[in-house]
């Protein structure tokens, strides 16, 4: 099912939903969902906006015993709080005003199946406390409803809110807090697992060029590979696939330059004066630096194949300086070293000897003089 080597993860969710990555910590994260999909606990899934945490939820599904059945998924935020408890348990028909018709809510469609919950740290105090009771005692009643409805769900809740903090303001129930966070999964944000962005334009190409009618669409140059790779990526992996598509949109060629995308509210020359420029000075400065650090570390290191020593040389820096910087940013030289089969090729490839030289004349031999001809 996953292609995986020690390198790098890919892992087929569903859908066309696909897990890749070559960090570290993904595959730790690959390593925990292989031990838990196949059991009932209940997993909170954390992260930032864009990084994931629903492809996370589908993966457990698929892997457990439930696969068969449909993974039901519910965005808490996109349901409107006077609806939500109709959504989560269901309502019969006249219950309130509006209610011609006895609906089934998703705790009832779950029953076999897996649950997924995203943003749970919207629910209101009182849906939280059904909630915890559903979550103890396996049944609940729908809204204006008498009789009692049994359901065994698999439940996993996704927010990209800090949930302890949340419990000491008071807004989130202390008791749900440790009913839903018996395995807990934390996404990091694309910005510290940058390895994993060029395997990601690669795939989000090969995606969607078909799909957007733009097949001759394959590389991107290293210029705007390097920008790519700088980006703080507030909207994570989601962000990078709408930039990439917008990208492929714009390209009228093979290769995606730095013209063709679009970063953060504006072309990359004019986010700073959008978003830098609100800052304080300190901070706009630190992020400004920052950026360039990155760039200037990535158009080097591909420069010199990844060799620390050479870059230190032509930046008139130490190496020691060098490999600090690139472990403040998260940057392995190993990104820009030339493959493995071709540097094996190259050493195994034989070297043709120059020619030997002709030997020198013998110094007892003398050359025949020529007389000249006879008048």
């Amino acid at each position: 099912m996953p292609a995986e080597s020690r390198d790098s993860l890919h892992v087929q969710v569903d859908g066309g939903r696909t897990l890749i990555s070559r960090s570290p910590q993904l595959h730790r994260i690959w390593g925990v969902i292989q031990r838990v999909a196949p059991t009932d606990v209940s997993v909170l899934v954390t992260g930032e906006t864009g990084t994931g945490k629903e492809i996370i939820g589908r993966l457990l599904h698929k892997l457990s015993a439930r696969a068969a059945k449909e993974f039901v998924a519910v965005d808490c935020n996109a349901v409107a709080p006077s609806l939500l408890e109709s959504e989560l348990f269901g309502h019969e028909r006249g219950a309130f005003t509006g209610a011609d018709q006895r609906r089934v809510g998703v705790f009832e469609l779950a029953d076999g199946a897996t649950l997924f919950l995203d943003e749970v740290a919207s629910l209101p105090l009182e849906a939280q406390a059904k909630m915890l009771r559903v979550l103890q005692e396996r049944e609940f009643r729908r809204i204006g409803g008498r009789y009692l409805i049994r359901s065994d769900f698999r439940l996993i809740t996704a927010t990209n809110a800090d949930l302890t903090s949340a419990v000491r303001a008071g807004s989130f129930r202390e008791d749900l807090f440790h009913r839903l966070n018996v395995v807990h999964i934390h996404l990091p944000p694309l910005r510290e697992r940058r390895q994993d962005i060029p395997l990601l334009m690669s795939y989000f190409i090969d995606q969607k060029r078909l799909r957007l009618k733009r097949p001759g669409v394959q590389r991107v140059s290293h210029q705007a590979v390097d920008l790519l790779m700088s980006y703080d990526w507030p909207g994570n992996v989601r962000e990078l696939e709408n930039v990439i598509e917008t990208a492929i949109l714009e390209c009228t060629g093979d290769m995606i330059e730095i013209s063709h995308l679009v970063l953060g509210s504006g072309l990359p020359a004019q986010r700073a004066s959008t978003e830098d420029f609100d800052l304080p000075f300190r901070l706009a400065r630190q992020r400004a630096l920052a950026s360039f650090e990155r760039l200037y570390l990535f158009s080097q290191l591909r420069r010199h194949k990844g060799r620390i020593i050479l870059v230190a040389q032509h930046a008139g820096v130490t190496s020691k300086h060098v490999r600090e910087i690139m472990k403040r940013h998260g940057i392995s030289r190993r990104d820009f070293r030339p493959p493995l089969r071709s540097r094996m090729l190259a050493a195994a490839t034989p070297r043709v000897p120059p020619p030997d030289p002709p030997p020198p004349p013998n110094p007892t031999e003398v050359s025949p003089v020529k007389r000249a001809p006879a008048l």
